[in-house]
Order: structure tokens, then C-alpha cells, then sequence
């Protein structure tokens, strides 16, 4: 039934009036072709989502997928469901032609000679396809199934199915030796290398990144005909792996059509990583239109030293933000920004106070004469979730910028923005004040005078999505505002104060800086 619910490559291929009224009508054609193509642009893709049979658990992941998609704001999604197994399958027949992409959670009995016939003249005439994870053990009978996915396994695939394809040397090998088709060791997360830095789908991705714990496919076998290898990933013998650097992320050519094959995404946990979700995003993108206009993403966000993950529910949904609560710390989505061995990241603009990195933590010191200095991330952040301990010696004021800004022109670079103020109690921490830019207090009135444990470590929450700031020290809430004149984007800053001549010296510690982005309001 169908309903709708809300490189290195690897290619096997084989009179004078007259010419202006021509002139003006070349151009208004032209203008004419520009304009459907912006309105086209502007419009979302439309996804058909295959499931309906599979070994895996598909009435968990079918809506992840779903989420994952359309939370980036670029597709529609449908979804079509095969008969349960043993069912008709002559009455599954979707509409693919209706669809720019489809994208595969199948893995369940053959399609109906009719079906499979409309599929493959879909791909061939230029529609895209995507195969997630376990699709890519589907219809091992089914020639121009495998051609299309490049390389498949398990249902009695062997060398007769094709080669091996690993990454050897630097470059992509074809193993022909004899073997089964598919296997996987101990779900683990792994590192994901690209290895086709120039395609669509990885250009302005990291040169590598976490996965979250996840099958890592290995020995898959098929035509590998045509197939651009886009990333792959060690299968470590430890871990019950191959021992080889193993595809993970594909693109195939099959007739004028595209093909994304991703084997990442075994179950709702490693569908939470953000590597599975960014690079589904832009295969399918890449699959339907050739293209990818999803932004970058860098390596603060697809993040190599450990998994970074999110909800897929919470992709491109403000309104998932409850702002009756405090950030919640155990929710998917979390980065560490600090990596607590080094300021990499980070840099300092403004001022001499000194920065160091002592058993995890970051220590700022004052330096006499110095003017306010400010320990700033590379990255900047628009709508977010913020988290951090501090502790501050007595006497010292100091504070975390956010959305803040650096430019050349203003004040010769001077830093602005709005501070989450840090001060011992008595005092205004947890209120924000406007740094730099001579407005003063943001908070006009600062009741809580007593949020801030002296002597102590003091857990920050912090919220900013839109003009709204919220504010949590130690678990109370300090403020909740609207500011429509701060910035909306940019970095964040640990601010060490500047002293008098015979004051100090002072210092700052910060740890555990975490950070939660969320979607544009």
C-alpha cells in the first residue's frame, strides 16, 4: 500500500531590427528558463521511502529516515509498504515516476516482474536511488538490482556476484579471490574516511569523522560497475572485522540515473549519529538532482574523536524546544567543543591575560594592564544549547560570550556581544550583559543575587534560539529574555577581565564545554 505520512574512482565503464528583436526575445527566454529554474530550486525534493520487509527493525527506522530527510528542509517524504512476507506482491506497485528519489529500507521477498521492470526503467531514464544499509542485502538474483547498488551481501552472494572492493595503498583495489558475500563483526562506532574528497555528496565534509555504534559491513560483492567509492572505513579484526578498509559510502551510474548506496544505519542508534544523517542528506539530494546544496559541515560538527549524535526528530523542528525547561544534558546532540588536552578550536583575540589547559580544564590569568581578552571558538553558532562548569577566583568578573563578533572595522576588532556574566555571590551571575557595543546590561533587573556557589564548580545552562536567551546556574533559572539588537550568529568567548594596577593576580577555570545545536526558529 502507499500512504503519506506527515577521486579515487572505481569506473568500469565502457537585417539590424531583426537581430535585435532576436536578441531581446534570446533574453527574455533566457530570463524566462532562469526564473523556473530558481522557482524549481525552491521547491522540495519528493522522496518515496521503500519498507515493508526486512531483517531489520523498519517500523523503528522508516520514521527516523523520514525525520531525517525532512528535517533538513530539502524533502518530502512518502512512504510505500510491501505486503508482509508470503503477502501478494503483485499488489505492490508504486509510482515511481511520481518521485525525484527513492530510498530503500527493504530487504524482504522479490518485487513482481512488473514492479521491478518499472523500477529499473525509473533509474535508467534519470530518477535517483538510495540504498540504506541493509537494502543492499536484497534480490541477489536480480541483475540490474546489483548493478545499480554496485556491491551487495548475504543471500548466497560469492565470487560469482562479483569482487570484493577495498581501499589498498591509496587506492581502490577489486579482490576476486573466492568468498561469501557479507559480513559484520560487533556493532562499535568506527572512523569514516573519504576517499573522494571532490563528489557532491563529501565536498565540504571533514576528511573523516565518527559514526555512532553501528554494523560496519565488510566482504560485500557485486558488479562494482561504474561505482565511485566516496568513503570507507577499517574493519577492524578486533572487533570481528576483515582487517580492510571496507566501502561505507558509494555513488553509481546506472543508465542516466543516480545512486547513493550508504551501509551505515543498522538500527535507531546509529541512525542517531550525525554522519548518518548529514551524509543521507546529501546523497539523496545528490541522487535526485545531480547537485548538493545542503550547506558544509565541519569538523566541530561531524566530529573525529568521538560520535557526535542527535535525534533525527529534532532536526529542523524548533518547536521540539521546550523552553519551560532547562537544556536537558542526557538528550542526543551534545559536542564537546574542548577537547581538554588543548586550545585546538579556539583562539584568543584581544587582550594579554593567558590561556593554559591544566587536567581538562581551561585556566585563564589576568594580566595587569590587559584589556578584557577573550579565548574565542574557530566555529560559530546561531540557535543552541550550552553547557559548562566554572569556578572564578574571588574578585575577578569574567563571563562567556555568545553569537558574539570580531571585526576589523569596529573598534578595530574588538569583541561584541552578549556576555552570560560570571561573578562570585553576591553578584550578577547568569545575567547578560551586551559586551563592547555601549549598551550596557541586556538583564535590566538582576534579583538573583545567589545562584553562583563560591569556591565551587557551577554548572551553566544556556539557551539561545531566535531573540530568546535563557539562562540556568546550578539549576535555577537567572534570566529569560528577548533581545532583537545582539547578533543571532557567532562564536563563543571565555572572557578573562582585565585588573587595575594592583589587583590580582586572578584566575578563571572552565571545563566540560559542551554544545547542542539546534535548528533555526
Amino acid at each position: 500500500m502507499l500512504f503519506r505520512t506527515v577521486s579515487p574512482f572505481l569506473s568500469i565503464a565502457q537585417d539590424s531590427n531583426r537581430n535585435l528583436l532576436g536578441a531581446a526575445a534570446g533574453l527574455l527566454v533566457a530570463l524566462m528558463v532562469s526564473a523556473t529554474t530558481l522557482a524549481q530550486a525552491a521547491e522540495p525534493l519528493k522522496v518515496l521511502l521503500i519498507d515493508g520487509q526486512n531483517n531489520h527493525k523498519w517500523k523503528e527506522t522508516t520514521p527516523l529516515i523520514q525525520q531525517t530527510l525532512e528535517g533538513s528542509g530539502r524533502f518530502t517524504v512518502d512512504v510505500a509498504t510491501s505486503p508482509a512476507k508470503g503477502g501478494d506482491m503483485s499488489t505492490f506497485q508504486p509510482k515511481f515516476a511520481d518521485y525525484d528519489v527513492v530510498v530503500s529500507n527493504y530487504n524482504g521477498e522479490m518485487w513482481s516482474e512488473a514492479t521491478r521492470e518499472a523500477f529499473e526503467k525509473y533509474v535508467a531514464g534519470g530518477g535517483g536511488f538510495v540504498a540504506v544499509h541493509a537494502a543492499d542485502n536484497s534480490f541477489p538474483q536480480w541483475d540490474a538490482y546489483n548493478r545499480m547498488i554496485g556491491l551487495g551481501g548475504w543471500g548466497g552472494r560469492n565470487q560469482n556476484s562479483g569482487p570484493y572492493v577495498r581501499w589498498r595503498d591509496g587506492k581502490v583495489v577489486r579482490d576476486t579471490q573466492a568468498g561469501r558475500g557479507g559480513s559484520h563483526g560487533r556493532r562499535h562506532p568506527f572512523l569514516v574516511i573519504v576517499r573522494d574528497a571532490s563528489h557532491p555528496v563529501t565536498k565540504g565534509l571533514p576528511s573523516s569523522w565518527m559514526q555512532a555504534q553501528d554494523e560496519l559491513y565488510a566482504e560485500l560483492r557485486g558488479p562494482a560497475v561504474n561505482m565511485h567509492v566516496l568513503a570507507t572505513a577499517m574493519s577492524d579484526k578486533s572487533t570481528g572485522g576483515t582487517g580492510e578498509h571496507e566501502p561505507i559510502l558509494m555513488a553509481i551510474n546506472f543508465g542516466n540515473g543516480r545512486v547513493f548506496h550508504t551501509t551505515m544505519g543498522h538500527d535507531a542508534e546509529a541512525m542517531s549519529g550525525i554522519a548518518f544523517q548529514v551524509t543521507l542528506q546529501r546523497g539523496a539530494e545528490w541522487a535526485a538532482t545531480g547537485e548538493v546544496t545542503l550547506p558544509a559541515v565541519d569538523e566541530q560538527t561531524l566530529t573525529s574523536d568521538a560520535p557526535a549524535k542527535r535525534d533525527p526528530a529534532s532536526i529542523g523542528d524548533a518547536s521540539a524546544v521546550d523552553f519551560s525547561k532547562p537544556p536537558a544534558l542526557d538528550a542526543a546532540g551534545w559536542v564537546s567543543i574542548f577537547n581538554g588536552k588543548d586550545l585546538t578550536g579556539w583562539s584568543q583575540k584581544n587582550g594579554t591575560a593567558t590561556y593554559r589547559v591544566e587536567d581538562g580544564v581551561v585556566i585563564g590569568k589576568t594580566a595587569v594592564g590587559s584589556p578584557n581578552s577573550f579565548m574565542c571558538s574557530d566555529k560559530e553558532y546561531g540557535d543552541f544549547e550550552l553547557t559548562f562548569e566554572v569556578k572564578v577566583d574571588k574578585g575577578l568578573n569574567s563571563g562567556v560570550q555568545i553569537r558574539s563578533c570580531s571585526l576589523p572595522d569596529y573598534k578595530n576588532g574588538r569583541v561584541h556581544g552578549p556576555q552570560v556574566e560570571i561573578e562570585s555571590a553576591p553578584g550578577e551571575s547568569g545575567y547578560i550583559y551586551s559586551e563592547g557595543t555601549g549598551r550596557g546590561w541586556i538583564s535590566k533587573t538582576q534579583p538573583i543575587k545567589d545562584a553562583y556557589q563560591n569556591d565551587q564548580w557551577n554548572r551553566y545552562l544556556v539557551r539561545a534560539v531566535g531573540e530568546r536567551l535563557q539562562v540556568w546556574v546550578n539549576g535555577k533559572k537567572v534570566e529569560d529574555l528577548t533581545d532583537a539588537e545582539s547578533s543571532q550568529k557567532g562564536f563563543f568567548g571565555l572572557q578573562v577581565h582585565g585588573i587595575g594596577k594592583d589587583q590580582g593576580p586572578y584566575e578563571v577555570r572552565w571545563r566540560d564545554i559542551q554544545v547542542r545545536e539546534l535548528p533555526a526558529e
